[in-house]
């Protein structure tokens, strides 16, 4: 049993807040303060030795000629005391840090001498020293040096002059190589491995390609498990092996999921993929969306790892049904398309033919279009399902020409992005925006799921989904050329997961700049869940003489 009250009550006075956890922590004294079995014999042996322990732990921090002054004394409870005077402390005068062997010339070790841990000149501190040989070595292993050694390594202390020299050789030896690496026999080819293997045989060896070999690999959904083992052992000549293991994911996957949406409603999902169709790793998905606004089913082919600029070549194509209160249309689409990332942006170009049938202002009409479109996203995030802080941005171009199978010519651009800033530990700053523009030959040509409309969930909260927009001689909402929405949220959580946030949101879709925005205000609640932020958002139209009042729910990420 632990005592109420030590046995031993021991206090440090002279060093600074950050090094009396440490000194505390290292005495032999405190850590048996609590010690039923004390003597007068062992506190006075610990207190000797808590002087010892002391003066080798302020050596660490080159505390070399520290003055202790300690003392002993028996009330209730036994009282140990340490006044410290570290006095100076001992400065690395000269100091030679030298890598002989091949790693003399590699540019990354160039790199770590010239950011080296410790400079002559600094107060010499011992774990630094030890953290300074660590990443010489540490850089060796990432790097191939598997003969790579401290040939030398030494400190020499003179403490009456304060001085320290400091002298480490690092002996690297020569570099390995990957040697060539024997796929294991599963459900896709030696081709496809190869595809997605960061390095070649002969390349030098670095560990870091190793990691990403096997992130690839996990990343591929192939595989329910992967393994890979650099094989030190049974290095020859200049070249090392790579072991490389991996068990295939089930070929089939099933999946399905209910939701609600104050714009959709009640939403399931269900779908299917052939994870691996053939030996070259194609797959095979089809998938449902129904819900009481909007029904799809789709078919997506992709052919992954298809070169080294394009990560996927797919082929899909989607029949959908949607009816709101502005329009209705059914929708048939075929295409191809392409995935790659540049310059750190996700980019995905396509080419997909549309026939979609409309209704909209009790007008109906149909549409094919043959589009091409190209478009670049990023995200970037410290946590995608509860984001503290981070963003998106996307930019989509698309278009048609009547010269090419269609039976208008538009163009259109689409940019919207999200950015999220935490700005106390349990508050955050949201905001977001959509801004659209189209120009068209005949717009009456243009499909209802081409033009912009505004108002919903994540338009214009308070407003009905798609309620916003121009508007003909009957009032009916015809949807617009040019969409421009925005968001200001501020969130905070009061009880651990549960919360609230106010906001305020503005925009409109209309035929022409000039025309005027619509602006909303609002609150909500939040829970933290296990599956996302669910939002329960109620806004008021405050630019609408009707006032409308709006209730929102939405589950899900921030992004």
């Amino acid at each position: 049993a632990i005592a109420e009250t030590p046995a031993i009550t021991v206090t440090i006075e002279g060093v600074s807040e950050d090094r009396l956890v440490p000194l505390r922590n290292g005495l032999s004294i405190v850590r048996q303060q609590n010690s039923e079995r004390l003597t007068q014999r062992s506190v006075e042996r610990l207190h000797q030795q808590a002087q010892e322990q002391l003066a080798a732990m302020l050596q660490v921090w080159g505390f070399y000629q520290a003055e202790i002054d300690a003392s002993l004394t028996k009330e209730e409870n036994w009282q140990a005391h340490y006044r410290i005077d570290p006095g100076e402390a001992v400065v690395i005068e000269t100091l030679s840090v030298e890598v002989q062997g091949e790693a003399g010339d590699d540019s990354a070790f160039t790199e770590l001498l010239n950011d080296f841990p410790i400079e002559q000149g600094d107060t010499l501190n011992h774990q630094t020293y030890e953290s300074a040989k660590k990443s010489l070595l540490a850089l060796g292993e990432e790097r191939g040096y598997f003969d790579g050694k401290l040939a030398q390594h030494r400190v020499r202390v003179n403490p009456d002059e304060g001085s320290a020299t400091v002298e480490i050789v690092y002996q690297s030896g020569k570099r390995y190589q990957f040697a060539e690496v024997d796929y294991p026999d599963s459900v896709i080819n030696d081709r496809l491995f190869k595809r997605m293997t960061p390095f070649e045989a002969g390349d030098p060896f670095r560990a870091s390609k190793v990691l990403q070999l096997r992130n690839n690999l996990n990343d591929s959904g192939y595989f329910s498990s992967v393994n890979t083992r650099t094989l030190r052992e049974q290095r020859e000549g200049n070249q090392v092996p790579v072991s490389l293991s991996v068990e295939a994911d089930n070929k089939h996957r099933y999946t399905a999921g209910i939701g609600y949406g104050t714009d959709t409603g009640a939403r399931l999902g269900l779908g299917w993929e052939n994870r691996y169709v053939n030996d070259r790793g194609h797959r095979l998905s089809v998938d449902s969306r129904l819900s009481q606004i909007s029904n799809k089913i789709s078919a997506d082919y992709k052919m992954p790892f298809w070169n080294e600029k394009i990560s996927t070549l797919g082929f899909n194509t989607e029949y959908k049904e949607e009816d709101t209160d502005t329009s209705r249309s059914k929708a048939f689409t075929t295409g191809t398309y392409y995935q790659r990332e540049r310059g750190g942006w996700d980019e995905t170009g396509s080419f997909r033919l549309l026939n979609e049938q409309y209704d909209i202002a009790d007008e109906s009409s149909s549409s094919l279009l043959l589009i091409p479109g190209i478009s670049w996203s990023r995200t970037w995030a410290d946590d995608t399902l509860y984001t503290r802080h981070g963003g998106n941005l996307s930019i989509s171009l698309s278009g048609a020409s009547e010269s090419l199978l269609s039976d208008t010519s538009f163009g259109q651009i689409t940019v919207r992005g999200k950015y999220i800033k935490s700005i106390t530990a349990n508050s955050r700053f949201i905001t977001r925006a959509k801004v659209g523009a189209t120009e068209v030959s005949n717009f009456d040509k243009l499909p209802s799921s081409l033009r912009f409309f505004a108002g919903g969930d994540n338009s214009i909260r308070g407003f009905d989904y798609q309620e916003l927009g121009p508007e003909d001689e009957n009032g009916e909402v015809t949807g617009g050329r040019y969409l421009a929405v925005g968001s200001l949220e501020y969130e905070h959580m009061f009880i651990k997961n549960w919360g609230g946030a106010v906001f305020t949101d503005f925009g409109n879709a209309a035929n022409s700049w000039s025309e005027s925005f619509e602006y909303s205000v609002g609150f909500g609640v939040r829970w933290r869940s296990p599956v996302g932020l669910i939002r329960v958002d109620i806004a008021q139209g405050i630019s609408d003489e009707d006032n409308p009042i709006g209730l929102h729910i939405v589950i899900g990420p921030d992004l």
